[in-house]
């Protein structure tokens, strides 16, 4: 059985187990690209400050939900994230704030982006043409917005 089809579901589809452990693979080796960090920034701290990057600014509540985690842990988060230098207040309304990330935080930001895109340009160099395009094309559909399962039923 070819690699092509060594993944495949029984209906001719990739399994999703194996895609599932090439991204997991992939997360692994970016990971391990900003590992010079060491524990300096916690993951869970590069995650949170990635996502209010990607934002602009986010209050801590929208963090929390795109983490999936618990406010009062989120509120911990920010603060020593904030106490670190990486977070500052971006906007504060009477309901709520907006955190944004500090000029070291947007360096630290940059760092790792720069570090996972030579990464990838790496594992990208080693693939063919044709691979490349199919996987632009398969991460571009994979983007896109799932259609409502209920919307159609009332």
């Amino acid at each position: 059985m070819g690699r092509d089809t060594a993944h495949e579901a029984g209906d001719g589809r990739p399994d999703a187990a194996f895609v599932e452990a090439e991204i997991t693979r992939l997360q692994e080796r970016w990971d391990s690209a900003i590992g010079e960090l060491g524990t300096a920034v916690p993951v869970n701290q590069l995650r949170a400050l990635l996502i209010i990057d990607d934002s602009g600014a986010l209050s801590p509540s929208r963090l929390a939900a795109v983490l999936g985690m618990a406010m009062p842990a989120v509120s911990s988060l920010c603060d020593r994230m904030a106490a670190s230098g990486l977070l500052r207040p971006a906007a504060q309304t009477r309901r709520e704030i907006t955190l944004a990330t500090t000029a070291a935080g947007k360096r630290l930001v940059l760092w790792i982006r720069a570090r996972r895109r030579a990464l990838l340009a790496h594992e990208l160099a080693s693939m063919s043409a044709e691979g490349r395009r199919a996987l632009a094309r398969g991460l571009g559909e994979l983007g896109r917005p799932l259609p409502n399962p209920d919307a159609g039923s009332t």
